[in-house]
């Protein structure tokens, strides 16, 4: 028989205690603290956003109905609800000093790199953000059962445990970094999706180059039980689907065809995506698509997977240890509707340097804040990354990465609004602005303008399976043949 040694011993003992602490922060609610949870006079709501509003009367209270479309609103633009809202003030590179307990460090340095033309319009605060009621249910039904998977806390796999069909927020009272960043990747922003989408890239000269997408997602996580599709093998290996993405180049020319489809799942966060290359003719496996700091798709090399929606896991096993999360009071982009109207051309929105200011609208909210630090003997090019999420939504709103030095890196912002009739909060757009090279790109959002170019029309957001408009083989390898074109 071998006798452990005593250095052996500690090892283990310090594992198991590990593990043990890391079981008991990452159990389900409490009773005392689903009694906090509520769609009407609780404390928190079921998002685990605090109610009330602050004591300043800048924020307020939170209302659980969901805002009703406005006349002259369609599917292909949108109707600006506070159009007639002025600025309360506006924050700029001389004055940011008397804001900065408000301010993002991103922000600052936005203020410190383009002094003459970024700044932010401060509006008043509506908080837009709330759902159907299913949504909510769904929420407080899961938080009830779900928990972190036990590989979590031996070996850093992202996964989950115990969750059940029909979807919601899975930790709406975070106790950790990584329930926090789970909660944003679960935020609600339909079933399905069906929009044309645009990833500009704007070089240091300030010239542009348009990458114009259709985009194709569906969240099987969200599906009821009886839902068809979790009964296919594809949306339900490893655990369900969290994601389908499928993307399908239209412009630039030398790049149009190209188009790729995926899922992740509960059980292994890892993108199985396939790519169809119209060179090629064929469909093969691309492991290096959502996979930590591999470049995004169709972003020239400017933007890694970890930054996609303000924060994103990216692979299997994540390489950062995370914060616990705070909440803070900030000025944040909100309530963006401008960027909803298609009449907007893209020559307005972008400008040389950044998104034009005159365009974004920002609001005082109260968002969760995580800090990702990177593990010790792992590799990524972002040494530190800070997210900022929405308390009413989980949506991202803002983040700032650090590189091997420490310096301030990259920045990003957000621009959500709220979609009358399909009752979700999506992205519209948003930005991440290189401060070492002075590149600037996009996300590929945009639905409306890109909509417009393309004859498409808006973004086609479905809350029910039924109301799905495109073929769901778009997401699986034998279905990207069927799409796919020279």
């Amino acid at each position: 028989m071998k006798f452990l040694t005593s250095n052996k011993k500690s090892i283990m003992g310090l594992a198991l205690s590990a593990a043990l602490i890391s079981g008991s922060a990452l159990a389900q609610l409490t009773a005392e603290e689903e009694a906090k949870l509520g769609i009407n006079g609780t404390e928190l709501t079921p998002m685990g956003a605090i109610r009330a509003g602050n004591a300043e009367g800048t924020i307020p209270e939170w209302n659980s109905e969901p805002m009703a479309t406005l006349p002259g609103g369609t599917v292909d633009s949108l109707v600006d609800p506070f159009a007639d809202d002025k600025p309360l003030f506006t924050i700029t590179a001389q004055n940011y000093t008397e804001h900065a307990e408000k301010l993002t460090p991103g922000q600052i340095a936005l203020f410190k790199q383009y002094p003459e033309s970024f700044k932010m319009h401060i509006y008043p605060t509506h908080r837009t953000g709330a759902y159907d009621k299913w949504v909510y249910d769904a929420t407080l039904s899961q938080a009830k059962n779900v928990a972190l998977c036990d590989e979590y806390a031996t070996e850093s796999k992202v996964c989950l445990k115990n969750d059940i069909p029909g979807g919601g927020i899975p930790f709406p009272i975070p106790k950790t970094g990584a329930e926090a960043a789970y909660n944003h990747f679960f935020a609600f922003k339909g079933i399905a999706n069906d929009r044309m989408i645009n990833g500009a890239l704007t070089d240091s000269n300030g010239n542009r180059t348009d990458v114009i997408i259709r985009q194709r997602t569906i969240s099987p996580y969200w599906f009821p039980a009886d839902s068809k599709i979790r009964s296919v093998q594809w949306y339900n290996r490893d655990g369900v689907a969290m994601l389908c993405d499928s993307w399908q180049v239209e412009e630039p020319p030398r790049s149009s065809g190209l188009v790729f489809g995926g899922c992740n799942y509960t059980q292994d966060f890892d993108f199985q995506t396939y790519l169809y290359v119209p060179g090629q003719r064929r469909v093969r496996k691309a492991p290096e698509i959502g996979f930590h700091d591999s470049p995004s798709f169709a972003s020239d090399g400017q933007r890694t997977v970890a930054s996609r929606w303000m924060h994103y896991f990216g692979g299997k096993h994540t390489r950062f240890d995370f914060s616990k999360p705070v909440r803070k009071e900030l000025y944040v982009p909100y309530n963006n509707y401008k960027l909803g109207n298609k009449d907007l051309p893209f020559d307005e929105i972008f400008g040389e340097e950044h998104i034009n200011s005159e365009v974004v609208r920002y609001e005082l909210h109260r968002v969760w804040v995580i800090d990702t630090t990177l593990k010790e003997g792992q590799r990524h090019l972002y040494k530190r990354h800070t997210a900022y999420f929405d308390e009413d939504t989980w949506l991202g709103v803002a983040f700032e990465a650090y590189d091997a030095k420490d310096r301030l890196w990259r920045v990003g912002q957000q621009y959500n609004a709220f979609i009358p009739g399909a009752n979700v909060s999506l992205p519209l757009g948003d930005m991440q602005v290189d401060l070492i090279n002075g590149r600037y790109t996009t996300f590929p959002y945009w639905p409306y303008q890109a909509g417009e170019r393309m004859g498409f029309g808006g973004q086609k957001v479905a809350s029910k399976e039924a109301d799905i408009s495109f073929n769901l083989d778009i997401f699986t390898p034998q279905g990207l043949r069927k799409f796919g074109r020279r």
